[in-house]
């Protein structure tokens, strides 16, 4: 499949800007059509991870795929939901989409879980919540000079980037 840009609906977006400006959302359901990210449903906030399975189990359509963008405690999971019973094309289109709803995403708040559900008894909330991400996996790792290390080079990352960082000095 070829490379595919994908559009954001006012309606999603103005939502995505209100749940990260910290509206009560628990969750948003989201689908493609015609190559926009579209709002589904609006997910009511909950405290703990059974009330939002409950939620979204009713969402989880058999044969159409949608992602979940779901909150709990104020940490952003992103649950991708294609079901082996979906046709190719929209296995195909879910897959290629996922990366640009998490950079559209990104711009608004940060995702700390993420998971892919095929099948119902995959749509586990508790467990996308306990699973870390892969930089924290990989961080709880690390040695603390090691995280110190990668602290250091982002940090002359940024600065090279801005300009700010200067050049050492070249021997004659």
């Amino acid at each position: 499949m070829h490379s595919t840009s994908f559009g954001v609906s006012d309606k999603l977006q103005s939502e995505l800007q209100r749940a990260c400006g910290g509206a009560a959302v628990g969750g948003l359901q989201i689908h493609i059509r015609n190559e926009t990210f579209e709002l589904g449903e609006t997910l009511p906030t909950v405290s703990v991870p059974a009330l939002l399975k409950a939620a979204i189990t009713p969402l989880l359509d058999e044969r159409a795929p949608c992602y979940l963008l779901l909150s709990l405690q104020s940490e952003w999971a992103l649950a991708s939901w294609v079901p082996d019973a979906a046709g190719v094309r929209d296995k195909m289109l879910y897959s290629s989409g996922r990366e640009a709803l998490r950079k559209a995403f990104a711009s608004l708040g940060s995702l700390s879980y993420e998971a892919h559900w095929a099948g119902k008894g995959e749509a586990d909330v508790e467990a996308l919540f306990a699973a870390p991400t892969e930089e924290k996996a990989t961080l709880a790792l690390m040695t603390g000079t090691e995280r110190m290390a990668l602290e250091d080079a982002k940090a002359t990352a940024v600065e090279a980037a801005s300009g700010k960082a200067a050049s050492p000095p070249t021997l004659p």
